[in-house]
């Protein structure tokens, strides 16, 4: 238990594998380089739903790189793990698709 003024320790675990590469992609690649990995997404999809699925999530990743871009201070790939592990648990327990 902590004490008053303290902060709790945040639980550690693995990232989720696809958090961890979706950080790669964020920290690693540029804003271009990231469109393009989206345009292949789409390109290879095997379903129209899966097709827009992709659709949504990389235009969610496109903004979140951009947002980022914007800030003085860019998280660190274990920060986007972190917080991206966190959003797509979220996703799995929410009734409501991505993005909607």
């Amino acid at each position: 238990m902590c004490k008053p003024g303290e902060v709790a320790p945040v639980p550690t675990s693995a990232p989720h594998p696809m958090a961890a590469q979706m950080a790669r992609l964020l920290t690693q690649s540029d804003l271009d380089e990231l469109r393009e990995v989206v345009k292949r997404w789409l390109a290879e999809a095997p379903t129209g739903n899966l097709r827009r699925q992709y659709e949504v999530f990389g235009k969610k990743l496109i903004e979140m790189k951009q947002a980022l871009a914007e800030q003085p201070v860019q998280p660190t790939q274990e920060e986007l793990e972190l917080a991206l592990t966190m959003m797509l648990n979220l996703a799995v327990q929410s009734d409501k698709p991505f993005g909607r």
